[in-house]
């Protein structure tokens, strides 16, 4: 009975703690807004980095924070947040304005066609779109056996449309690997031809720039830049993930 009663303590304690914390971050993201209405731009913007260091955000702090870094001059955190507002909203404006300050700028990474929009959902749905093909698998197979076993029926159609769903899963799971894309914060960052400070520098670009990271090998993250795979040190890179 004692140790029903301490578990009962313990998960009312997680509950109002886990309350108490949330209406704490709720007054600090006031606080912050109210700043920002203050034209109190930098203090706010500090506030805000520490609601996202604790873990939370919401759509409308991103973009805030995306332009006081714009009025700073700060292009790279700008559009870092550009691309976290875009990430939590699917704002087509969000596009736009990145794409303009791209233009604007110079800037690579930031083509957006019908087939790059389209890509960039797939991979940012991916675990969604996986579980909607593995569980209408599930239910074809189980109509199948349903049919056979209840019913005496052949499940040709079930059987078909099964093996178009395990073919798309299939091809999900293998060829729609979620890429994750990173923007350069550093002024100027060497690109390199390979994970050393010895190998060769490929080219030398300032910030802002939207790379797509392939991989990580240790200090050095892979990325693509002008379709070729070059080397970057992980810290000039801010990767894009809410």
């Amino acid at each position: 009975m004692q140790k029903q009663v301490c578990k009962i303590l313990v998960v009312l304690s997680f509950v109002c703690g886990s309350q108490a914390l949330a209406a704490s971050a709720d007054d600090i993201l006031k606080k912050a807004d109210s700043l920002y209405a203050g034209r109190q731009y930098t203090q706010a913007y500090e506030v805000y980095q520490s609601i996202q260091a604790g873990g939370r955000y919401s759509p409308s702090m991103l973009l805030k924070m995306a332009y006081i870094q714009e009025g700073l001059g700060h292009l790279g955190e700008s559009l870092y947040y550009l691309n976290l507002y875009f990430l939590a909203t699917d704002d087509t404006q969000a596009l736009k304005k990145m794409e303009e300050l791209a233009e604007k700028n110079n800037l690579e990474g930031y083509e957006t066609d019908e087939s790059t929009k389209f890509l960039a959902w797939v991979q940012e749905q991916y675990s969604s779109i996986a579980f909607v093909l593995a569980s209408t698998g599930i239910l074809l197979l189980a109509m199948m056996f349903y049919q056979r076993n209840r019913e005496n029926i052949k499940p040709h159609f079930a059987g078909i449309a099964l093996t178009l769903v395990l073919a798309l899963l299939f091809l999900h799971v293998n060829y729609s690997i979620k890429s994750e894309r990173g923007i350069v914060s550093g002024g100027q960052t060497y690109l390199m031809s390979g994970p050393s400070s010895a190998s060769s520098v490929i080219a030398i670009i300032g910030e802002g720039h939207q790379l797509q990271i392939k991989g990580k090998e240790d200090v050095w993250l892979r990325v693509s830049w002008k379709e070729s795979d070059v080397y970057v040190r992980e810290f000039l890179v801010k990767p894009v993930r809410l």
